[in-house]
C-alpha cells in the first residue's frame, strides 16, 4: 500500500508511526544547565522547566503504549507538497510551479530543486499505479492546500484502476485517556503514535466519486483563480485579496514588526495557509500606501516595522 500526504511534515510522522510503540522508552533524560550560582529565581525555573519536561516525557510514554503501528515500508510514504492552493495551476507540474516553489523557498534553491524531483517522482508513480495497486491518501478538508492536493492526486490516479482510500482528518479527537486533541493546521500537527487510531475512518473512494473530484479539480484548473480556500466545506476559487481583511483585523494602533502581524494571524484565525501568501499581501498593502514602511530589514523583511497610514 502506498501512503500519500500532502507535506513533509506528514511525510516524516507516517514514516515514524509504520513502526511506532510496543517496548515504551529505552532511555530518556535531558540536561538543564544554569549561567550563573543558584538563586531563587533560578531555582523556581529550573523547577519549572524538569516538571515540564517530566510531564512531557509521561505523555509520550502514553502516547507509546497507546499507539497502532502502521505497517509498511518507509518508502511507500509519499508527498505531492506543492502548495496549490496558491499561484498558477494551469500546469501543476509545470516550470511554472517549480519557479513559484523556489521562491517560497527564499534562495534555498537546491533544496527547492531536490523537493521539485522528488514531486515528479511521485506523480509518475501515482500515474503508474495498476489495478493492483492501493493508495491510501491522508487528507483533511479544512486546510487548502490539502484540499487542493487531494483533487489534484486523484486527478493523477483516475483512470489508473486503482484502489483508493481516503482518511480525512477530524477537527478533534478524543485519546484513551481522556485528553482531547484538536486538529485545526493539518495532519503535520498529529502525533506518529495516534495516526493508526484515525484508521476506523479509512474510506474507499468509488469510481463515480473519483471521476466527480478530479471534474472539480479540472474546473479549478480552468478558472486558475490567484487563490483557492475552503469555504463552507468546499475548495472555491477566490480573488488574493481573500485573507486581507485577516490582516486588518490584526494590524495593531502604532508600530509593529511584520513577524508579529502574521504570526497573529496565523495563531488566532487558523486559515489554514502559510506565511508566505501573507507576507505578499502585506507587500501590496505597503505599495498601495495602506501601510507605510517605518523601518525596513532588506535581508529579512519579517522584521521590518510598519504601520497603519
Amino acid at each position: 500500500m502506498l501512503e500519500l500526504c500532502f507535506d513533509m511534515s506528514t511525510r516524516g510522522a507516517l514514516r515514524v508511526a509504520q513502526h511506532c510503540g510496543g517496548g515504551g522508552i529505552a532511555a530518556r533524560g535531558f540536561i538543564l544547565g544554569m549561567a550563573e550560582g543558584p538563586t531563587a529565581a533560578a531555582d523556581h525555573w529550573a523547577e519549572t522547566v524538569c516538571c515540564r519536561a517530566e510531564e512531557r516525557l509521561r505523555e509520550q510514554e502514553i502516547l507509546r503504549r497507546e499507539a497502532i503501528p502502521l505497517g509498511g515500508n518507509p518508502g511507500d510514504v509519499l508527498t505531492l507538497s506543492l502548495g496549490l492552493d496558491m499561484g498558477d495551476i494551469r500546469e501543476p507540474l509545470g516550470e511554472a510551479r517549480h519557479q513559484l516553489l523556489r521562491k517560497w523557498y527564499d534562495g534555498q534553491d537546491e533544496a527547492a530543486d531536490r523537493d521539485w524531483g522528488r514531486n515528479l517522482e511521485v506523480a509518475e508513480r501515482l500515474k503508474a499505479c495498476g489495478p493492483g495497486d492501493t493508495v491510501r491518501i491522508w487528507a483533511d478538508d479544512h486546510t487548502p492546500a490539502s484540499a487542493c492536493g487531494l483533487l489534484h492526486a486523484v486527478s493523477l490516479l483516475k483512470g489508473t484502476k486503482a484502489e483508493v482510500h481516503v482518511v480525512f482528518l477530524p477537527c478533534w479527537l478524543e485519546r484513551a485517556d481522556g485528553a482531547v486533541e484538536i486538529y485545526d493546521q493539518g495532519w503535520g500537527e498529529v502525533e506518529p503514535e495516534l495516526f493508526g487510531h484515525f484508521l476506523s475512518r479509512e474510506e474507499p473512494v468509488p469510481p463515480v466519486e473519483l471521476g466527480a473530484m478530479a471534474h472539480r479539480w479540472e474546473v479549478l484548473r480552468q478558472e486558475n483563480a490567484p487563490l483557492r480556500a475552503v469555504v463552507n466545506g468546499a475548495v472555491r476559487s477566490v480573488g488574493e485579496d481573500f485573507y486581507d481583511e485577516m490582516i486588518r483585523r490584526h494590524l495593531p494602533e502604532g508600530q509593529t514588526k511584520i513577524a508579529n502581524i502574521i504570526g497573529e494571524v496565523l495563531g488566532r484565525e487558523k486559515p489554514g495557509i502559510g506565511d508566505t501568501w501573507l507576507a505578499d499581501r502585506i507587500r501590496w498593502m505597503l505599495s498601495a500606501g495602506e501601510l507605510r514602511m517605518v523601518r525596513e530589514d532588506r535581508e529579512r523583511f519579517y522584521r521590518s516595522v510598519v504601520e497603519r497610514t
